[in-house]
Formats: structure tokens, sequence, C-alpha cells
């Protein structure tokens, strides 16, 4: 077994269970059953409500049964992104683990950490037989990775606690006591088609290393759609025929292609040859395997018309991507943020999707505005969806106090308490349920919701061994 050699067997253990049922966000039954059947085997109480989220009670252990309770709570579902050669089917095939010893990959798939890390060291700790604890509300909700579906609609009758660790952090050694909130655009534009004609190119986009939306949209990675519509931008002519890039909305788009007719192949082939020289240099640090690729290709039937796909390639080259403001809040976060996350042409019309992340309510409607007055300028029809709020920090957080100094005592070290700008279900319980107070924690995941998705295993070790020992100071 690939974690025969690592230290904490009964938490990979089960990370690996976890990690062999398929559990794409909406395809969570699997993983459902998996936690119900797991609590009646460990003689625990467990319900599930009508979306599918599930809550498992563990009592008191002896000595602490006038402890508070305290929610322990994670996500089920997981972003499945896999290389273009792959031919794992998310649906069917578990997710294949390798590890060095230092960290845990999966084969030619995003590895699912983000959450199944959660889900693990929550079932480790409950049946650990020397773990001590207060009365604990395990929390698992489904759907996050698509709008947060999942714990807007839990049942909150379900929970009696009025304390929550959230484990869906990413960076050990901070504790999160605020986070972005966020919204969707999706922009359409109907287009008819033609006769192709001229010299039909393929333009290909990839080598980048994509990744996580929130929590890395400051590390200044490629955007494949944008680096397409770069190019598209310099032809001096084209039409469209298709076009595809990005897998989901909280996801950097690592690669997307395009086949277009030109009038001149030479011209545009020499256009992309400087452009690559361009890339290798601009991308050199965050994105060293860039390519711009475009060869010859099948003549395709029919185009979208010329003014159409100038203007979805206008659209575009035009749309913000990346950071739009640092918080002067607290130094170091980005504040505002979007991603241009996908492209596609489906039944006569050009879909083009945004995911916009703000720990501002006001600056994200700003950006989202900016958006939208782009798009409809070029005729597009722009929808709004999955608005979620901010979670504001609460500077007399009693948790967050609590949580701070049993880290200081537990692990010697000086913890930072800050907020992150990826979004969490913390703001939305807070929300939700009157007098929550929650923190956000975790080991250290790296490039998560991308192929190279990677996750530190004494980090995980060390979070899983400091949320046993703090369970019982929690006063």
């Amino acid at each position: 077994m690939w974690y025969s050699k690592l230290s904490n067997k009964r938490l990979w253990q089960a990370f690996n269970e976890i990690s062999r049922i398929p559990r794409e966000s909406g395809n969570e039954e699997g993983i459902r059953n998996y936690l119900l059947s797991w609590a009646e085997k460990h003689s625990l109480e467990a319900k599930a409500d009508s979306k599918g989220n599930v809550v498992i009670y563990a009592k008191a252990t002896k000595g602490c049964e006038k402890l508070p309770t305290i929610a322990l709570q994670g996500h089920m579902d997981m972003v499945c992104v896999k290389r273009p050669n792959s031919k794992h089917d998310f649906l069917i095939d578990p997710i294949s683990i390798e590890t060095d010893g230092v960290t845990i990959k999966a084969r030619g798939t995003s590895l699912g950490a983000d959450n199944g890390i959660a889900i693990a060291m929550i079932l480790s700790i409950l049946a650990d037989p020397k773990a001590q604890h207060g009365p604990v509300e395990a929390i698992f909700t489904v759907e996050e990775e698509t709008g947060l579906g999942g714990v807007y609609a839990l049942d909150t009758e379900l929970v009696k606690a009025r304390r929550l660790i959230n484990l869906d952090s990413e960076e050990e050694g901070l504790i999160y006591t605020g986070c972005a909130g966020g919204l969707d655009l999706e922009a359409t534009l109907k287009y008819k088609t033609e006769a192709a004609a001229g010299t039909a190119l393929k333009v290909k986009v990839s080598g980048l290393l994509g990744g996580h939306s929130g929590s890395e949209i400051h590390k200044e990675r490629g955007n494949a759609i944008k680096i397409l519509a770069r190019y598209l931008n310099r032809l001096p002519s084209f039409s469209i025929a298709s076009i595809e890039g990005g897998t989901r909305h909280n996801v950097i788009p690592s690669s997307a292609e395009a086949v277009i007719t030109v009038e001149d192949k030479d011209v545009a082939l020499s256009l992309a040859a400087a452009m690559q020289e361009e890339l290798e240099n601009e991308y050199k640090v965050s994105d060293p395997g860039v390519k711009l690729s475009v060869s010859s290709t099948q003549m395709p039937s029919t185009t979208m018309k010329r003014k159409k796909s100038q203007k979805l390639a206008d659209l575009l080259f035009a749309s913000p991507h990346g950071v739009a403001s640092m918080s002067t809040v607290i130094d170091g976060i980005v504040e505002t943020s979007d991603n241009l996350a996908m492209v596609r042409l489906v039944n006569g019309k050009a879909n083009v999707s945004y995911s916009i992340r703000s720990n501002v309510d006001s600056r994200k409607m700003l950006l989202a505005y900016e958006i939208i007055a782009i798009a409809e300028s070029l005729g597009f029809k722009v929808k709004a969806e999955g608005n979620y709020p901010a979670w504001e920090p609460n500077p007399s957080s009693k948790l967050t106090k609590e949580v701070a100094r049993g880290y200081r005592k537990i692990t010697g070290k000086k913890p930072v308490i800050t907020a992150i700008h990826a979004g969490l279900e913390c703001g939305i319980l807070n929300e939700r349920i009157p007098g929550m107070d929650s923190v956000s924690i975790g080991p250290e995941l790296h490039d998560v919701h991308s192929v190279n998705e990677n996750l530190n295993v004494e980090s995980a070790e060390r979070i899983c061994d400091f949320l046993t020992k703090l369970l019982p100071t929690l006063k």
C-alpha cells in the first residue's frame, strides 16, 4: 500500500478509502453512503439532510463531558481535472495515489486532498481510541466546489454546536478568520455560421500550471484563454470554427484550443513563433512550460461568421483576469480578483464564464459591473449567479483566541491570524446559524484544482495531531 511507510496509518488509511470513491461535485452519493456506513460501523449517530449533507455525532469521551460541543467541518466533493492524455473516468475510477514520503500526488489527475484530507482527519480522530474530546459534530457538505450549494441548503436544525473548525485551508501555521465572497458571471452571444473558407489552423495553448482561482490567483500564472485571445487579437482576420478552454469556474485555465480559418497561413505561423518567444520570457518563472502551437488541421465545414468571431475574441482579450486590488486592511492578501474561467461554443451560442472574488462586497460588485459593461458593449447577454457573502473577521472571537493559544502551546510556534482570498463555507455557516464562531485551518496543500495538486505528508500529520490535542482544551 502506498502509505505503508508513513507514520499516521489511521489517517492515511482513511484518506485512501475516501480517494477510492468517485466524488466529483454533484456525484457525492458514494462518499455520502460511505460516511453513513462508517458512522454505523463505529456506533456513531449520523444524519443526512435532503440535500445530501451529512452530520456525524460523537459523544464526549470520559472526563470531557462538560466541554461545549465543537463542530469539525469539511466538504465531500472535489474538483476533477486530468491530463489531456489521461483515460481516467471520474464517474467510476478511484484516484491513483503515489508518494515519495514527502508529498502525496495523484497519477495524471487532481488529488482531491481538497477536501478529502479534512474528511480523513476528522474520521481518524473520531476513530482514535486514545483521543479525548467534548461532544463533536462532524459536518460534511456537498457541492462546495460548484457554488457552495450544500452549505446553503444545510439543515441547520442538525447543528447544535456554536463553535466550528473548518479544515478547508491550505497553509500550515495560519488561522483564517475571514474569506472572500464570490459571484459568477455567464456571458452569452448567439451566432450564425457560414461556409468555411481559407486555411484551417488549430491553435493550442498548453503547459500552464493553472491552479486555484482564489488561493493561487496572486501567483501571476498564465491563463490559457487569455493567451489564446492575445494570439487571435494579432491576426489580421480570422473566423472561429471551435473554441474551448478552462474546466471549472474556480480553476485557472491551464489549456485552451481553437480551430480557426485564416487567409494567410504564413502570417499566422510567423505571429505564433514571435509570440511563443514573448511567452517564454514573460512566464519563465511562473509557467516555464507555456506553449503556443499553431498547426494545419482538417478544414471544418462551417465557422462562426467573421464579425461574431471577432466579437468573441475581443471579449476574451478585453476581459480582466487576475488580481484587481490588494487588501488595505490585511497586509499581503488579495482583496479583489476575477478568473476568466471558461469559454465554449454550445448550440449556436458562445458562452464565457467568470468567477469574481472579493473580501469587500462592494468591490466585488464593481468588478462585476465592469465586466458586464465590456460584454454588453460587444453584444453579449450576461447572467449573474452564485453570489455568496464575504466572511468578515471577528476580532473578539473567543474560538480564534483559544485555537491560537493552543497552537502556540502544542506546537511551540506562533500562528498567523489572517483572512484568505479563497471562498470558505464559514461565512455562510456563520450567517445561517446565529451565534456561530468559526476558524479555518489546514495542512500544506499546493496546486489544488490542477493535475499538480500535492499534499505535504508531515504537515497533514502535524495538523491532525494538533487538532487531536486541541479538542480537549477547548472550553
